[in-house]
């Protein structure tokens, strides 16, 4: 990539209920400016739903900037696109969705039933559900054990958001449902997934995207790309950049 001067901000949103340092494996490969946003508690307490977040967050970061956003993160990121700002130039979206939630028309998310019996999980135990999806973020990588070793760190810090909030931004996954958008984002955009998540499965082949945007399967990656599957992340990206002709600063 160009030198930092030209190199323009990355603004960084991470998932449901995880830090967005996380990604920090990730990120530092980024030459410039790196704001890396956490959906915790200080944000939640402002806003009541998704799109209240990407208000604040256009509001916060107005200038041209770089969004990648991780799991719940990528819808975030991608509604900021959709408004056609000014403030969004490009797109990563990490482990992302276009609907997280299964129904009869979009076979690619998580079984209704399932995710009812994790959302009635995390009213009742919260710590142990949310431990129990922080395990499925490995589970399946093709370097799991060296995964559990980083995610421990992450673990023991435990998460920035409360019981409340962890509910409330549960259920902006149920609801959303941003395949229109997706279809249609004329900013350039890159999906990055894992071939190993069981999370959220690849759905390259269900949805047509426009020819800004691109897909990458990670091979060995489950759905923290923050860990062991970092530099593939970064290469994958840097191998987009290099496609963006309309990107002065790309490669």
């Amino acid at each position: 990539m160009s030198s930092c001067r030209v190199c323009p901000r990355l603004v960084v949103v991470a998932g449901w209920g995880v830090r967005a340092e996380m990604l920090s494996g990730l990120y530092g490969y980024w030459p410039g400016e790196v704001v890396a946003v956490s959906l915790g508690d200080e944000l939640l307490s402002r806003c009541q739903s998704l799109s209240e977040v990407t208000d604040e967050l256009l509001s916060l970061y107005p200038e041209p900037s770089v969004w990648m956003g991780w799991s719940l993160g990528s819808q975030v990121v991608m509604e900021a696109a959709g408004r056609e700002t000014g403030a969004v130039s490009c797109v990563i979206t990490l482990g992302g969705f276009p609907k997280f939630v299964a129904d009869e028309r979009w076979l690619n998310g998580m079984a209704e039933s399932d995710f009812r019996a994790f959302a009635r999980g995390i009213r009742r135990d919260p710590q142990r559900y949310w431990l129990h999806f922080l395990l499925l973020m490995i589970n399946g990588s093709a370097d799991e054990k060296q995964e559990r070793q980083r995610l421990k760190t992450w673990l023991e810090k435990g998460t920035l958001v409360s019981h409340e909030h962890l509910v409330t931004s549960l259920a902006w996954l149920e609801s959303g449902d941003q395949r229109a958008l997706w279809r249609s984002l004329a900013t350039p955009a890159l999906h990055v997934m894992g071939e190993n998540d069981i999370v959220v499965r690849s759905w390259a082949d269900d949805l047509a995207v426009p020819t800004s945007s691109g897909h990458a399967l990670v091979p060995g990656m489950a759905h923290w790309p923050g860990g062991c599957s970092a530099s593939d992340c970064w290469e994958a990206i840097q191998a987009f950049f290099a496609t963006q002709k309309a990107l002065s600063w790309a490669l």
